[in-house]
């Protein structure tokens, strides 16, 4: 059985504004939350202009292996791209357990959260990658967390032609 790495991001004063929508139109926010959430698995993934830690890199097959949830809901698993050579097996999530308002990230493979508590002896992939290593996710949720909040609020403006 994979390792399980939960992390809680506690915003309760940003979240209630996005509570609103969401008691507005449960069905325009869970498409907000499932455009916001593809874009911050990307941002996970591949850096984004605010933090530009990544997961560490061999194969490729971490990257490759991430998936979005939106309550119970699997939004999308990112494709796998595993490099030659590699011997990892992914075995994406299809099924998870939440509230409707929460979004959920899955890294889909046995040693995920290993790597993201790691805290050092990389290979020369990741060494190469610029800014590769451990504690990706904790860190975009830190620095990401108002520009997800912004986007999911304008995906649903746009949903609703607000």
């Amino acid at each position: 059985m994979a390792a399980k790495l939960v992390m809680k991001l506690k915003m309760r004063s940003d979240f209630r504004k996005l509570e609103r929508l969401q008691r507005k139109s449960p069905k325009l926010f869970f498409e907000a939350m499932a455009k916001a959430g593809i874009q911050f698995l990307n941002w996970c993934n591949n850096g984004s202009a605010k933090e530009s830690r990544k997961p560490p890199i061999r194969w490729g097959v971490l990257r490759g292996s991430s998936s979005v949830f939106v309550g119970n809901e699997l939004i999308t698993s990112f494709p796998q791209v595993i490099g030659i050579g590699a011997t990892e097996s992914v075995t994406p999530a299809v099924s998870h357990q939440a509230k409707p308002t929460v979004m959920t990230l899955v890294w889909n493979t046995d040693y995920a959260a290993r790597m993201h508590e790691w805290k050092g002896g990389w290979g020369k992939f990741t060494l190469q990658d610029g800014d590769a290593g451990n504690k990706w996710l904790e860190r975009h949720l830190r620095n990401d967390k108002d520009d997800l909040m912004k986007l999911i609020a304008m995906n649903f403006k746009k949903g609703a032609k607000m």
